[in-house]
């Protein structure tokens, strides 16, 4: 096929897709029929929710709006972000559960393959979710989505924006102007920079409460202490203790000749009075208010557009490159593959019924709507997207202070947008071109790890014994080396607490979990 005839098939699809339409929020007549002749339905959904916001879901205009057009209501149980992961544990271990679960990570080999406790939704997917499912396939996105067992467990979200990394370096420019420093470019450099904002007051306020560096907890994707092992050529993530490298080896992060020197310049940085010293623990909103209050110096985060800083903040700072050390810089790589947003249990009475709410949720403009605000005059604020004339969904403006979260869902709604579609409906804003530009720098720059590590957390399938070993492996491991880093950071690395932590990761079993990984990579690489 020629790349006009695919052009072509592309915005025909695109056509075709919004017209499989609910109008929820479109203020057209059309809207489904209630859930059922008996009356409503009401379902009971564990709900994900962001550290750094105070969800209302209840009470939220959107999903309001949904229960009137669809006739489900939602009994709402949110879990904050830091205890999400031991909520859903406990809910399983108890048998205690909802009938849809929302957002957050679940783990689909465990409580879908081994214990069965989550419906397969591969033959219920096209009769009940035409919204989903019209777009479903777009870019291989379903490739992503099968479990070991060859069944599909889960919903997917995805916003195709170029991204490919997650925590973006930034530094107070400001602050370098008035000290009359460059853009630090090595490690050392950083360190004298860092040095600087502590002993010159940058900030001019007459008081040394300058923090150099900071962060937003230990293992946070985008702000968090892990993002810096990158300096040091180490790509860090918690959500897989692996990374690929250009060998093909799947090799352990703790393993890596970098990574004791990026704990001894943390530990460095932290005894100086560079770093934080609530950096380890604090949270999102916590490191925010400091960034707010003109405080930090150095750090890491998503953007600077859109975010919990304030405008006149955000200008204060300028994306940079990782600053190098002799192990050079290796960034974690995304690759742009749907996530976990959506599980049904099976404890859920009304399946079909909970999948057209889904499904609702999907048509092309309550998605643009519960992710962006509403289109249409009338709703609790002033239209915040339109489309216009190209036929494009495009922001007209951001409520500040993240006000957008009191009336739509955001980054709670669902949304599933491969490239080839998002790219035909959509202009993108200002805050996502600030991150497609930040991604073209540090993939220009060459400083992106050889393979993603999103290949080992979505795309190879271990067989079942194998990913149930895999995940109980990673519990203990994720505990260690939080633990650890954490320690050494404080206490400092030495040659006797160096071997312990070797002998550990070795006693928890780090080996025999890379070695589950490097078996399923194989076969996914000799399958692709």
């Amino acid at each position: 096929m020629r790349r006009s005839e695919k052009t072509s098939v592309v915005a025909l699809l695109v056509v075709c897709m919004c017209c499989v339409t609910t109008e929820l929020f479109a203020g057209g007549s059309r809207a489904p029929a209630p859930a059922t002749s008996g009356g409503p339905i009401t379902l009971r959904a564990l709900q994900y929710e962001l550290e750094n916001q105070q969800m209302d879901f209840p009470n939220l205009w959107f999903f309001q709006e949904l229960e009137k057009k669809t006739g489900i209501h939602i009994n709402w149980e949110p879990v904050k972000d830091a205890d999400w992961q031991t909520r859903v544990n406990l809910t399983f271990a108890s048998m205690d559960l909802p009938d849809v679960i929302l957002t957050g990570n679940v783990d689909i080999e465990e409580y879908g393959v081994s214990q069965g406790l989550l419906v397969p939704l591969e033959d219920l997917i096209p009769q009940y979710m035409p919204n989903y499912y019209s777009r479903m396939k777009m870019n291989d996105a379903d490739k992503a989505m099968y479990a070991s067992d060859g069944h599909i467990y889960w919903i997917g979200s995805l916003i195709a924006q170029n991204v490919n990394h997650d925590g973006n370096h930034y530094i107070n420019k400001a602050w370098l102007d008035k000290l009359g420093l460059q853009v630090p470019k090595t490690i050392d450099e950083l360190n004298a920079v860092l040095r600087a904002f502590r002993d010159n007051d940058p900030n001019g306020n007459g008081v040394k409460d300058e923090i150099p560096f900071s962060g937003g907890d230990l293992k946070h994707q985008t702000q968090g202490l892990y993002t810096h092992f990158a300096n040091f050529g180490v790509p860090l993530v918690y959500y897989v203790y692996a990374t690929i490298d250009k060998n093909d080896k799947v090799v352990f992060p703790g393993y890596m000749d970098g990574f004791r020197p990026a704990l001894e310049w943390l530990s460095m940085c932290y005894k100086e009075g560079l770093l934080d010293m609530e950096a380890i623990t604090q949270d999102s909103n916590a490191w925010g208010t400091k960034m707010n209050a003109g405080l930090v110096g150095y750090t890491t985060y998503l953007r600077l557009i859109n975010t919990a800083l304030t405008p006149e903040i955000a200008s204060q700072y300028v994306s940079i490159l990782p600053p190098a050390s002799q192990y050079g810089v290796s960034v974690p790589r995304l690759l742009e593959v749907p996530t976990v947003n959506a599980v049904i249990t099976t404890a859920n009475k009304h399946i079909p019924e909970t999948l057209r709410w889904l499904d609702a949720q999907f048509e092309t403009e309550t998605m643009m709507v519960g992710y962006n605000g509403p289109v249409k005059a009338g709703g609790p604020i002033e239209p915040t997207i339109k489309v216009n004339a190209k036929g494009k969904y495009e922001i007209v403006y951001v409520p500040e202070n993240n006000a957008l979260y009191k009336y739509v869902p955001v980054y709670h709604a669902r949304f599933f947008a491969p490239g080839d579609y998002y790219f035909q409906i959509y202009e993108m804003p200002t805050h996502r071109v600030e991150r497609a530009e930040s991604s073209k720098q540090y993939a220009d720059a060459g400083v992106l790890e050889p393979k993603s590590f999103t290949i080992l957390q979505y795309l190879v399938k271990p067989n079942s014994e194998d990913a149930l070993q895999i995940s109980r492996l990673y519990t203990e491991i994720d505990k260690l080396m939080q633990e650890s880093i954490a320690n050494f950071i404080r206490g400092g690395v030495t040659d006797a607490n160096w071997q312990t932590f070797l002998n550990s990761c070795r006693a928890v079993g780090v080996d025999r979990y890379i070695g589950l990984y490097q078996k399923a990579y194989d076969a996914y690489l000799l399958a692709n």
